[in-house]
């Protein structure tokens, strides 16, 4: 319900009207419209207003509270427009995830929900390690498909899985190796290495910079364009897993 609450008031005030201070007037009309507590409504608006999504205008209103009123703030009108991969909507962020990948690792799922508490929180070198680690688990995922297949160099892969390893970048070096002269083999749209290799070397070089004690800063806008890309590499990764899981290896007579 907090959620759905949340996303009410947004939708209100980005769609303008009488959206006043006073209890009787917007609190108690979304009361109304969504069925629930003033309570609830007043919690979301504050809540709102700590992440710096929503304001309170007392232009011109004297004294009294009652005609002050509740506004978005630029990144608030930016969240309540919608339509893109907006971390500062974590919920809308994670529905459209879920949408798009239906069966998303609850590992990967796990740290992507960190990155974005992390975001949401100005921790923005957390953000970018914590969906460093979210990329590593995918890749993982599919590369155990991949070595579990009958797909040409799956067995070369399998072996590499069992080799002790510092980073995942390695590993991925290793699977672009094997995966290459079948790459024209995959389904469309699972051959791109080009934009495979963009994501997966701007979610390295973060990861690995960030991660260790290097002094290296990361600002919103970077690690805003990181949980853009972030989703088209999941989907990627999650292709590329149930394609490899549906070329089983043949049973040996």
């Amino acid at each position: 319900m907090t959620a759905d609450v949340r996303r009410a008031v947004l939708d209100r005030l980005g769609q303008g009207g009488d959206a006043r201070f006073g209890r009787s007037y917007l609190v108690s009309a979304l009361r109304r419209e969504i069925e629930c507590s003033d309570t609830q409504v007043w919690e979301a608006l504050w809540g709102l207003v700590g992440e710096g999504l929503v304001y309170l205008d007392t232009a011109g209103q004297g004294s009294g509270t009652d005609n002050w009123q509740w506004r978005l703030s630029e990144d608030g009108r930016r969240v309540a427009k919608g339509g893109s991969w907006e971390p500062r909507d974590p919920d809308g962020y994670l529905d459209r995830v879920r949408r798009e990948i239906p069966d998303l690792d609850e590992l990967v799922e796990l740290y992507l929900v960190e990155a974005l508490r992390s975001f949401n929180g100005q921790c923005y070198l957390a953000t970018s390690v914590m969906l460093g680690v979210a990329a590593e688990r995918a890749f993982l995922v599919m590369a155990e498909s991949y070595a579990a297949s009958g797909v040409p160099g799956a067995p070369a892969m399998e072996k590499e899985l069992t080799r002790p390893r510092g980073n995942y970048f390695a590993l991925w070096t290793e699977f672009r190796k094997r995966i290459e002269p079948v790459r024209s083999n995959l389904p469309d749209g699972l051959a791109d290495s080009l934009t495979l290799d963009a994501i997966a070397d701007l979610i390295r070089l973060t990861r690995n910079e960030v991660g260790h004690p290097t002094g290296r800063r990361i600002d919103e806008d970077t690690a805003r364009v990181h949980l853009t890309i972030a989703p088209t590499y999941l989907r990627k990764m999650r292709a590329l897993t149930v394609h490899f899981t549906q070329s089983p290896k043949e049973a040996k007579a």
